[in-house]
C-alpha cells in the first residue's frame, strides 16, 4: 500500500538529480596547498641521487623518465655523471621557468667536492596531481 508511492518518489529523486543519473566528468589535476612546490620536489629528488639511491630516484620519476631509462641504465648513467665530481657541498636556486604548461625547468647552481661550480638542470611535468622529474642533467 505503501511501497508504490515510496517507490515512485525514490524513481522521481533519481531522475531530478543528476548525480545519480550520469556519471560526473573527472577533473583536472591542480595544484594544492599540500602538494609540494616543483623546487621542492626537485630537491626531494636530488638528495636521492645524492645518496645513490638510484632505484627509488628512477621510480619517483615521471613516466618519460621512467620510459627512457631501465634501474640499471640509470644507475651507471647517474654514476657516470656524479662519481668524479664528489659530494655535494652546496647547491642554490638559480631559476625556475614555468612558462611551459605543466612543465617547470629548475637550475641550481652546485659546488661539489671536485668541482666548485656547476649547474644542475631538473626538468618536471605536473603529472596525476604531483611534479615528477622527467629529465636531469649537470653541465
Amino acid at each position: 500500500m505503501f511501497t508504490r508511492p515510496i517507490f515512485a518518489a525514490l524513481f522521481l529523486l533519481c531522475a531530478a538529480t543528476p548525480a545519480f543519473s550520469q556519471a560526473s566528468p573527472a577533473k583536472p589535476s591542480t595544484v594544492t596547498a599540500v602538494t609540494p612546490t616543483p623546487d621542492d620536489r626537485a630537491r626531494q629528488w636530488l638528495v636521492l641521487v645524492d645518496d645513490k639511491n638510484y632505484a627509488q630516484s628512477l621510480s619517483e620519476s615521471g613516466k618519460a623518465f621512467q620510459a627512457r631509462y631501465k634501474p640499471d641504465a640509470w644507475a651507471k648513467e647517474a654514476t657516470d655523471k656524479r662519481a668524479s665530481l664528489g659530494a655535494v657541498a652546496n647547491r642554490g636556486l638559480k631559476s625556475i621557468d614555468l612558462s611551459r604548461n605543466n612543465v617547470c625547468v629548475i637550475r641550481y647552481d652546485t659546488a661539489f667536492a671536485r668541482k666548485a661550480a656547476a649547474v644542475e638542470t631538473v626538468t618536471l611535468s605536473f603529472e596525476n596531481g604531483s611534479w615528477s622529474v622527467t629529465d636531469y642533467s649537470i653541465d
